[in-house]
């Protein structure tokens, strides 16, 4: 377990994976205590080494928050030095086909459980138990029929909102499996005994599990039907004041079932360990595998429901009335927290029920802004006072968030409890969910496919310039949406809500910050604070800033090519380059046809020594008025930061420390149709050392953060080390590949932050 006052720190992190102490050096002691454990098992062919990488509950988890690699969302248990060398391969390899890859998951029916048992009941006869089997294969065939048409009707009834009906047949579903369990276990302790190794009894033993398996499934389909009953009274969630179910009764509901359905999936996993996949038809025995593979997932996410359900109580007005600012950031024209801040909304809710939802445009509080703040060099090309659309100024989003709430106080706003920020990619993932939402209002019709043109056309183009609200259109349409969601017909597309919100924050298109220290910190450890992370290893952040660049972020490819070149003496020198293509030009949208503007920084470690850069445009820009002669007013943090700036002389680069890194800022024109590549070279403030007091072994690792918001640029990364060294571990296995002995690469879209690891050994030879 990581100790909670280094949860942001990922060096201390990253050798619960890669055994290293917190300056870098590989750790023995650390390693004896990374619970990896080799078993050793016996089939048919022969023996294999097999090591199962045992992972924490993700609830105990804080690295799952920097990295989205499978194998970082839960750390190792402790494991002994033996077994670790045996990994590495140092000392003991470990056959290839004895390293399974993780298989992909997709979701199927229940009731393949209840096939499943029917298929292996009826291949039960056994000589030693035939007269005993000849009866039980009778009933099980019975009773299998009928729990499986249990569960397909139960299912249907759910697909129907018939929650009591679908509670009914899955309890009865539940008896059958009661039953075929009961005549199995009158076989005796013989099938678990010897079920191994007797081909007839196998089978037997392997339905056992399964039946035992079914008995669960049952239930969690009994638990499921209850919470979806709750949430199918709540009709209205924007109106909901008077109703007697809220929000908070579901999820209340929900989390106090949670326990019993962890268990059950605890208790599942088991029992499927216990069943021989080779009993089962060849037809199910993918299906089954994959099942037995995402089960362990599952339940990490349970149990990471209910550590995190404080934040959802807080959220849902659990702890006393809460309100929150929203901020609608759009990432066709980049910001640093994720785009443009065109549209807000504020809401407020207590024990569950909404009180009260404004969507406006941003402009309107901006209006009412009565202090005058100088806002940051870059801004003042476009405007001469700062103020909340432009607050969100650096990446690290706490950090814009406060900045935000404090430009809203000052428009007369009232206090807030916390800020979400979220992209255009949240609705439109909502609407594959409820399908077209007409908006005859607009004469439109808004899909996932035509979201963003529409709704960027009605804001530009066609809003009534009399009433001046170009931000209407979302005004109308957010409600809309929920609406429709929480009305739909489909139980498995209310399912997916969790899966989008999901994935909408582990790719940084949702923000979250509160104002309660505690809740922040339960957000921050689950990744979803958009904070800048600290490493004391490599580390690359490229964030994109548009001014007054129009909508062009909305057509920019973006690729970024990492270099990492390790001297002989132990010195690193990096080299990035971010390639920018615009395909714009020819759009119907003018928006599209213009000349992308970027402001661009590039954050790497703090003490990283700037060597050359090409590519950029050497710009400055002048105050457009006089700030002091008008008694403006200083931001301290912008302050310190424009204090503290060298210009590279050579290059014209901007050079400051944020965050405990140490940042590069350029301006990067692109014209529709055009590439532009800018290059940064620059010398790491760490070097790769070998002592013998730590074996003579070393490590290298690079943390890469996406921008918040941003869709996602192409990246890879190559790492090269001198012949003089030999790589004994790397992280990740898959997409992070070794050309040789002296080259490694990796290569993926950056949708969500990547890790990369090297374990690095002197040579003695």
């Amino acid at each position: 377990m990581l100790n909670k006052n280094k949860k942001k720190n990922i060096t201390s992190q990253m050798f619960d994976v890669r055994p290293v102490d917190k300056a870098g050096n590989l750790d023995l002691e650390k390693i004896k205590k990374t619970n990896k454990i080799i078993h050793l098992r016996e089939n048919k062919n022969a023996p294999k080494v097999i090591i199962r990488k045992k992972f924490l509950q993700r609830a105990s988890s804080s690295s799952s928050k920097y990295f989205s690699e499978e194998p970082l969302k839960n750390n190792f248990s402790a494991f002994d030095e033996e077994a670790f060398y045996a990994f590495i391969g140092r000392e003991k390899k470990i056959p290839k086909k004895a390293r399974k890859d993780a298989r992909h998951f997709s979701v199927r029916p229940v009731q393949q459980f209840a096939l499943a048992c029917l298929t292996i009941f009826l291949l039960i006869m056994t000589p030693i138990f035939i007269s005993r089997g000849l009866q039980i294969k009778d009933r099980t065939l019975k009773n299998s029929q009928l729990a499986l048409t249990n569960l397909v009707q139960a299912k249907d009834k759910l697909t129907q909102l018939d929650f009591s009906g679908s509670t009914q047949s899955f309890e009865e579903a539940q008896k059958e499996f009661e039953l075929i369990s009961a005549d199995l276990n009158r076989l005796g302790n013989v099938l678990t005994e010897s079920g191994r190794v007797i081909p007839f009894l196998s089978k037997a033993t392997s339905g056992k599990y399964l039946a035992q398996a079914g008995e669960k499934v049952s239930r969690l389909g009994i638990l499921l039907s209850q919470t979806m009953g709750l949430l199918n009274q709540v009709k209205d969630p924007l109106n909901n004041v008077n109703q007697e179910i809220s929000l908070l009764d579901v999820f209340k509901k929900t989390n106090d079932n949670l326990q019993e359905i962890t268990e059950l999936f605890t208790s599942i996993e088991e029992d499927l360990e216990k069943v021989n996949v080779d009993d089962l038809p060849e037809e199910n025995q993918t299906y089954f595998a994959e099942i037995k593979n995402k089960l362990p997932e599952a339940t990490a996410f349970l149990n990471s429901f209910v550590k995190d359900s404080q934040i959802f109580n807080d959220i849902l007005g659990g702890n006393g009335p809460r309100k929150f600012l929203f901020l609608f950031q759009n990432n066709h024209e980049m910001r640093a927290t994720g785009g443009f801040i065109g549209t807000y909304a504020t809401l407020e809710i207590f024990n569950g029920r909404i009180k009260n939802l404004k969507v406006d445009g941003i402009f309107n509080p901006d209006g009412q802004l009565k202090e005058k703040v100088v806002p940051p060099k870059p801004i003042q090309k476009i405007s001469a006072a700062w103020s909340l659309h432009d607050s969100n100024w650096w990446p690290d989003f706490p950090s814009s968030a406060e900045k935000a709430t404090w430009f809203w106080g000052k428009t007369g706003g009232p206090t807030v409890d916390g800020v979400i920020a979220m992209t255009p990619q949240v609705l439109k993932s909502f609407l594959t969910i409820t399908g077209p939402i007409a908006l005859p209002e607009y004469g439109k019709i808004i899909r996932e496919d035509n979201f963003m043109a529409e709704v960027q056309q009605e804001v530009e183009v066609d809003y009534d310039k009399e009433e001046n609200k170009p931000k209407k259109i979302l005004a109308d349409l957010a409600p809309k949406i929920l609406d429709n969601i929480f009305n739909t017909k489909d139980i498995t597309k209310l399912l997916s809500i969790t899966k989008i919100l999901g994935d909408n924050l582990a790719q940084k298109h949702i923000l979250l910050y509160s104002t309660n220290y505690n809740i922040q910190k339960m957000i921050s450890t689950n990744g979803w604070s958009g904070e800048l992370l600290s490493t004391q290893k490599d580390y690359l952040s490229v964030i994109n800033t548009n001014i007054n660049g129009y909508k062009t972020d909305g057509v920019v490819d973006e690729t970024i090519k990492h270099e990492a070149e390790i001297k002989s003496d132990g010195s690193i020198i990096d080299t990035v380059s971010i390639t920018r293509h615009h395909n714009g030009g020819k759009s119907q949208y003018e928006w599209f046809n213009k000349v992308n503007a970027d402001y661009q920084r590039i954050y790497v470690p703090k003490g990283s020594k700037l060597i050359s850069v090409s590519g950029q445009t050497r710009e400055f820009n002048s105050s457009p008025i006089d700030y002091e002669a008008l008694n403006f007013r200083k931001d301290p943090q912008v302050l310190m930061e424009e204090q503290n700036m060298l210009i590279d002389e050579e290059s014209g680069t901007r050079i400051y420390e944020e965050k405990d890194k140490t940042v590069f800022a350029n301006w990067v024109y692109v014209s529709p149709q055009e590439d532009v590549t800018i290059t940064y070279q620059y010398q790491l403030p760490f070097k790769i050392s070998f002592q013998s007091d730590r074996g003579n072994v070393d490590s290298y690792s690079l943390l890469v953060q996406k921008q918040s918001g941003s869709i996602g640029s192409n990246f890879s990364s190559r790492i090269t080390i001198p012949k003089e060294i030999r790589n004994i571990w790397k992280f990740p296995e898959t997409n992070f590949k070794k050309k040789n002995d002296t080259e490694f690469y990796f290569e993926d879209k950056l949708k969500t932050d990547k890790f990369l690891g090297l374990a690095l050994e002197e040579k003695n030879d």
